[in-house]
């Protein structure tokens, strides 16, 4: 039988102030999980094996054309959305 998956032992949810969330769970095995509405997104940066005099690991998401190929650059449909 296949592994079932984990259930979160914690999670947080975040409302960002143009409405967007992001949701934050902590599972029992050490990892963790990021759920941001919005999409589409791109990973932008990432140090995951941390830095040895901080001990932390950095994960950035951007959305919309901010280095990659994305249909539409989200910064400029906020915008919008917001003038309306």
């Amino acid at each position: 039988m296949a592994d079932q998956p984990l259930k979160a032992h914690f999670s947080e949810t975040v409302a960002l102030p143009d409405g967007r969330k992001v949701r934050v769970l902590a599972y029992p095995d050490g990892s963790i999980r990021f759920r941001v509405d919005g999409l589409p997104y791109v990973l932008t940066e990432a140090y995951l094996s941390g830095n040895a005099d901080k001990d932390q690991a950095i994960v950035k998401l951007s959305p919309g054309k901010q280095g990659s190929n994305v249909a539409y650059n989200y910064v400029e449909e906020l915008e919008k959305k917001n003038s309306k």
